[in-house]
């Protein structure tokens, strides 16, 4: 079940996040909700299901945004590793560690994002996108409590009853 409920939430976010929030005249900076599902997913189930879910929104969040195509995925990829390295203390502690993961993963998501993008040879001014990503980054921080406890019950063993 827990599969299905990030699939539908990775596509609903993915497809806000790369079209309706960027059109939106009420908002212009907005968390990056795909990122922290992630984060959460590989601290909870480890490199190997982060990096499936990573591609896949990655692949998603680049169509739907016309990204170079695994922009996204590519950029995904320090999230799921820093995800998983701060997994072991990641639901063993209180909600320090899972917002310095937070942080340190937006600031790397834009950082690769930033060189995929110039890569192409476009130069991109790095004051103003430090400013939004800060802002974003503030964003995601506030979003990571609820997606956090998500997270740590989905973590725990689901039960069975025998009647």
């Amino acid at each position: 079940m827990a599969p299905v409920v990030l699939a539908v939430s990775l596509i609903v976010f993915a497809f806000l996040q790369a079209t309706v929030f960027p059109s939106s005249e009420l908002i212009s900076i907005y968390p990056d909700v795909t990122l922290v599902i992630i984060l959460v997913w590989s601290a909870v189930r480890g490199v190997r299901d982060g990096l499936l879910w990573a591609f896949l929104a990655g692949i998603l969040l680049d169509t739907l945004a016309l990204d170079p195509l695994g922009a996204n995925a590519l950029a995904l990829l320090p999230v799921v590793v820093l995800g998983a390295i701060a997994g072991r203390a990641f639901f063993q502690s209180n909600l320090i560690v899972p917002i310095v993961a937070c942080i340190l993963a937006t600031f790397l998501h834009a950082l690769v994002l930033l060189l995929v993008r110039s890569a192409g040879g476009t130069a991109i001014s790095i004051a103003p996108l430090m400013r939004i990503i800060m802002l974003q980054t503030i964003l995601n921080v506030m979003i990571v409590p609820p997606i956090y406890l998500i997270g740590s019950l989905a973590q725990r063993p689901v039960s069975s009853r025998h009647v």
